[in-house]
């Protein structure tokens, strides 16, 4: 089954056929704009800050961190599959 959506919540890793992804944190202080650490494990393990709207690539996926929902609180994040062809942008 192809995943084009992942939800991730605090504590909670979540393993697809395309690798492992887990939240480190999420960061809503007022004063810096909104950044979660994400971690996706699958050939090898690489670590990323993200920004809404950044992308990051998963084998030869690119993924973008499309919202996150209660931030300050029991946050939700989701992560989508960007469309093909579509270059990552943090390496």
């Amino acid at each position: 089954m192809t995943v084009s959506q992942i939800c991730l919540t605090a504590g909670i890793q979540r393993n697809t056929d395309i690798g492992s992804f887990g939240v480190i944190y999420v960061d809503a202080r007022a004063e810096t704009p909104l950044t979660v650490r994400l971690v996706v494990s699958g050939a090898e393990e690489n670590r990323y800050n993200l920004h809404l709207g950044d992308t990051f690539p998963v084998g030869e996926d690119t993924w973008y961190l499309d919202r996150v929902e209660d931030p300050t609180g029991d946050w939700a994040v989701f992560l989508s599959q960007a469309e093909q062809g579509e270059p990552a942008t943090t390496p």
